[in-house]
């Protein structure tokens, strides 16, 4: 008898189901996935985001949560206040020193083309505008604080840059060292606004010009700790921002659980990064990414958002962790298919009687 009849004869006979031997196979497979899937879900959690933006941008803004990581230096501007104490002290004067803002204060950097650079400081929508402190500024040449009461508005000026040098008595032969220094990011930040023309003889910055977006989410650790599951980054996707767009955070539910204005509210979104000058490109550079796991993006000829987030099905499919137990799963089923096929194959067909090469001869 040839190696081919022998394996047909292995081969485990297959009977046609009928309709109820087809539901309940059908049942008996789908509530153990539905069930792993499930655990595997209350297992996770949410899924865990890192958002990361580089843009180029008319205008970012965010409003502080953390005062000290939020300060930053400016050099050869101008400034003005709304009023207050420091009104006859710095207004209309050139600065050269560090302003740190207050809680709550909205930041808004600005840069219209290959124009000069705008800071402006608001102080929080629920306090009084003229006399909420907005923030501080120290300057090089004392070592007093003068406080920022209002809207603080800055600019860079090029004629401060000779009254700084007189001032301080250094000259200033590089050019580079004209350029603003890097602007610190710390809050929950909106980058662009919304599309408009001109409204008034100078130009306000608004425009969103170009940025990509890449969003990665942290992996699942399952039994932790765990040596073959450690928590790292997969991308999830990327995409180009759309020109003339705003980004920000979703306004979820969970941030609106917390009184607004209160410090649990502000510390649960939270952006970080820089926006910086660079000579050969209009308006600001801005490198920032966010951990919050649902962003909006708002375009023109649109109401509603556009949501950008990873779901708990991208998750299933693309997180490297779950992959190994996919792997695993599918060797400890694949190894019990086959036990249970040699099993089958060599003591169930015993049962019904001896193999073909095994009869004695003259029988059929």
């Amino acid at each position: 008898m040839s190696v081919w009849t022998k394996i047909r004869w292995l081969l485990p006979r297959f009977r046609e189901l009928r309709y109820r031997h087809q539901l309940s196979l059908f049942v008996v497979l789908t509530v153990p996935i539905v069930g792993f899937f499930w655990w595997l879900h209350r297992q996770a959690g949410t899924v865990e985001t890192l958002s990361q933006i580089s843009a180029t941008s008319e205008r970012v803004a965010f409003d502080v949560t953390q005062p000290r990581l939020a300060a930053f230096h400016v050099r050869a501007m101008r400034i003005g206040t709304s009023r207050g104490a420091s009104k006859n002290q710095l207004n209309g004067k050139c600065v050269e020193g560090v302003v740190t803002p207050k809680m709550g204060t909205s930041v808004i950097y600005g840069r219209v083309g290959y124009g000069p650079l705008s800071i402006e400081l608001l102080p929080r929508p629920d306090a009084v505008p003229d006399s909420t402190v907005a923030g501080s500024f120290t300057s090089v040449h004392a070592d007093n604080e003068l406080s920022l009461i209002g809207r603080t508005y800055l600019e860079s000026d090029e004629t401060c840059d000779h009254d700084l040098s007189s001032s301080s008595g250094i000259a200033r032969v590089d050019p580079r060292r004209k350029l603003p220094l890097p602007l610190p990011i710390w809050g929950k930040a909106r980058i662009g606004s919304e599309f408009a023309g001109a409204e008034t003889a100078v130009p306000e910055p608004r425009v969103l010009l170009d940025g990509k977006l890449t969003l990665s989410a942290r992996a699942v650790t399952l039994f932790s700790p765990n040596p073959f599951m450690q928590p790292t980054l997969y991308q999830v996707t990327e995409l180009d921002l759309p020109v003339a767009s705003r980004l920000e955070a979703f306004p979820s539910a969970p941030l609106e659980e917390h009184p607004k204005g209160s410090d649990e509210n502000r510390t649960q979104v939270n952006w970080w990064g820089i926006a910086y000058i660079h000579d050969e490109r209009p308006a600001l550079s801005i490198v920032v990414a966010t951990d919050v796991p649902k962003l909006a993006l708002y375009r023109p000829n649109r109401r509603e958002p556009d949501v950008i987030e990873a779901t708990t099905l991208a998750r299933i499919w693309d997180d490297p962790n779950l992959i190994k137990v996919y792997k695993l799963l599918a060797v400890i089923v694949g190894s019990f298919a086959v036990c249970g096929w040699v099993v089958r194959a060599l003591y169930f067909r015993r049962e019904e009687g001896a193999f073909p090469w095994e009869q004695p001869l003259g029988k059929p």
